[in-house]
């Protein structure tokens, strides 16, 4: 298997994983870095390098917000971490290879 193909066999296990867990929908190759999708009402970015997922909402807020805004940022927050330890606990799975630092370290990779 070459370092393409396994790559992209890794980010569609990773695909498949944030759709059953998460009900994930709308996945789309934006800017090729990275796809966008949708979590009920919250949008995301999956980055194709190190598989980190980045929830929009998730931003840092001042005063002034209605808390329904804070909420939603705190809903964000959650989700945010809840799949990346997911993907990251997926990874490290018997027999799948590695975390995103153990990737790193792989000969494929260098």
């Amino acid at each position: 298997m070459t370092k393409t193909e396994y790559k992209k066999a890794i980010t569609k296990e990773i695909i498949e994983l944030l759709e059953s867990k998460f009900n994930a929908t709308n996945f789309d190759n934006d800017a090729g870095s990275y796809f966008t999708f949708s979590i009920g009402h919250f949008e995301g970015s999956l980055m194709r390098r190190d598989f980190e997922v980045m929830m929009h909402d998730n931003i840092k807020m001042g005063p002034g917000f209605t808390d329904e805004e804070y909420d939603i940022r705190d809903a964000a927050i959650v989700l945010e971490d809840t799949i990346n330890k997911t993907i990251g606990n997926y990874l490290d799975m018997p027999g799948f290879e590695g975390t995103n630092n153990a990737l790193k370290g792989l000969t494929i990779y260098n």
